[in-house]
Formats: structure tokens, C-alpha cells, sequence
């Protein structure tokens, strides 16, 4: 019975702007972590000019 009237009614502005927002937020995290490389990244090249040099 309870679902029955929450099903029934409608969002306010207020709700559907806060969901908007939410979910906006939420798609832009996943975007910066997806595309944002590791900090510790431990596969970096080494220099190649200082694994080089003679004496």
C-alpha cells in the first residue's frame, strides 16, 4: 500500500533538479576517473640518457 502511493506521486521541481544534479556529478567523477592516469604509475620509462652513460 505504501508503494502504491509513493508510485503515484510526482516529483517536485526540487526533486528532479537535485536528481539531475546527482547524477551529473556522478557521470563527471566516472569521466575523471576513467581518463585521469594512475599517481603512482610504476611502468613509467626509465631516463634512457642517465641508464646510458659511460665513464
Amino acid at each position: 500500500m505504501l508503494n502504491d502511493a509513493l508510485s503515484h506521486s510526482a516529483p517536485g521541481p526540487r526533486e528532479r533538479w537535485f536528481d539531475l544534479c546527482f547524477r551529473l556529478i556522478i557521470l563527471v567523477l566516472a569521466g575523471l576517473w576513467l581518463f585521469m592516469p594512475p599517481a603512482g604509475d610504476s611502468r613509467a620509462q626509465p631516463d634512457v640518457k642517465a641508464a646510458a652513460t659511460q665513464r
